[in-house]
Formats: C-alpha cells, structure tokens, sequence
C-alpha cells in the first residue's frame, strides 16, 4: 500500500494528531506499519501508495477518514477495570445522590466497546437493589471509534471466567448467556435493562467544545484515554469536562494519569478519585 514507511510514519504522525488529539510517540513505527496494513480490506483505500494521497484522500471523504480514525485508535478495556472506581460509586458517591436527587447523570469519556459503561450501569442497577431506590439514572457514553461503538450498542461480549470481579457483581444478572465456549469463557448479551440506560454517541475530545450542559453531570469516568494525548492537550480535555462536572461531584481517572491543572478545584479522595470543589 505505502512503499516508504518512514516518511509515511511522519505524515500520519502529524495528520492523526491534527484530526484527533492522539501522540504516536516515535517508537510506534510498527504499529503504523500494521495499521496500514488494516486499511487495506477497504476498496476505498486501494489505489493509495503514499501518506499524502492517504491523507488526501480522508480530506475529501468522510468514510475513508472514519475509517482511518478507527484504524489508529487503540481500545484496551474490560469489565469493572480498576474496580475501586465502582466500589467507591458504590459506597460513597450513589447513596448520597439517591438521597438528594430525582435524576443522576454520568459521563463515560472513552467507552471503547462498552464494557466500562455496562460496569456502571450495572452498578447503579446493584445500588438502587440495595439502597431501594427509584432514582433515574442516565449514561452517556462516547468514542471517536465509529466501529467499537456499534460493538457497544450491540452489548455482545465474550466474558473471561478469570476476570477479576468485584464480589457483589453476578453478571447473570445483568447479562444473558448465549454460548459457553470450549475455554470457559461465554458468550454475553447485555440485558435490555441495562442497555437502556446508557446513550452511545460519536465524540473527538480534542474538539473545542463538547455538546453539554454546564454542571451537567454528578459523575465524569475519563480513564485511560488521556495517556495518549500531549500534556497540554490532557490539561485542555480535563479542563473542558470540568466544566460540565457538577459542584462536588466526583471525577474519575486512569492510573497513570493525572489531573494537571485541576489540583486547586479538587478534593483528592486517593486511587485517582476526585471531587470538585471549585469551578
């Protein structure tokens, strides 16, 4: 497809992190390489031998540059990843918001194929069991990743019979069994239940602005996305969903990730768990 991969890297370098925000630091020669190689299933790329016709081409056709996005975007994620998280919405955060309100709103921000919203919805449908609560809830989840958000939509997964649950979670539940393979693991369709709490939609977070309200949610899961974007584009993103995080309510991020210029509008509750304390 692209005979100097070199200068291709360089290119592509540059062009995805103009459209999208994402680094591809210089070590990613071969995953570029790779990806490239993707493409290539795709008839509208046939004709391509360079990075500028490629880049050319995504300029002047949606598909093609959907499909490139997709390409190059990396979609590491499972059930209940970082478990404290839903331990903490769980323990802390959800009660006090039953109490107190008739409608709660979260934010997924990077949902992948779906997994880290279902673990939410999930455990507000656990919370309100136990807390007997009829609060509304509402999810919002987002990727730039046209293809694994369909993923997500269809709520099908293939669960690992090791994963590491937390103890309160029975995911038959939550989830239909439609096959048990020959490993262990099953086949898993998410209850209509859960699917109806949560809204799946297109988002660039490098986009200057987002399409919020101000103060509009209680709880922002923005895990794991921001390691692949620059220090200064991890402050500009953070920076933009703040402002749609209600007063006290909690921020939640990755593990190696960190809040940047947020340190003095925030309460640190430790495992990168946050509250908003100032705007």
């Amino acid at each position: 497809m692209i005979s100097d991969i070199n200068k291709a890297f360089r290119e592509i370098q540059a062009y995805l992190y103009k459209i999208t925000g994402i680094h591809l630091d210089n070590s990613k020669q071969t995953m570029v390489r790779n990806r490239l190689d993707t493409l290539r299933q795709y008839h509208v790329f046939d004709r391509i031998t360079s990075a500028s016709e490629l880049i050319d081409l995504t300029n002047k056709n949606a598909q093609a540059k959907q499909l490139f996005i997709n390409a190059f975007t990396t979609n590491q994620t499972d059930f209940f990843r970082e478990k404290v998280h839903f331990q903490d919405m769980l323990d802390r955060v959800l009660p006090a918001l039953f109490k107190n309100q008739f409608n709660i709103k979260i934010y997924c921000a990077a949902s992948s194929t779906g997994e880290e919203p279902y673990s939410i919805a999930a455990t507000v449908l656990y919370a309100r069991e136990i807390y007997n609560s009829s609060c509304q809830v509402e999810i919002y989840a987002s990727d730039i990743d046209t293809k694994v958000l369909q993923e997500a939509k269809d709520g099908i997964f293939t669960l690992n019979p090791n994963l590491n649950l937390p103890g309160w979670v029975q995911m038959d539940k939550y989830f239909d069994t439609l096959q048990i393979l020959p490993n262990g693991s099953k086949k898993i369709r998410a209850k209509n239940e859960l699917k109806n709490m949560i809204k799946f939609f297109t988002l660039n977070l490098f986009e200057t602005s987002y399409p919020f309200h101000q103060n509009e949610f209680d709880i922002i899961f923005c895990r794991n996305v921001l390691i692949y974007f620059k220090p200064p584009d991890q402050e500009a993103i953070l920076g933009r969903l703040f402002k749609h995080l209600k007063m006290y309510g909690t921020l939640y991020i990755g593990h190696a990730e960190d809040v940047l210029g947020l340190k003095d509008k925030i309460e640190r509750l430790g495992n990168k768990t946050y509250v908003k304390t100032r705007e």
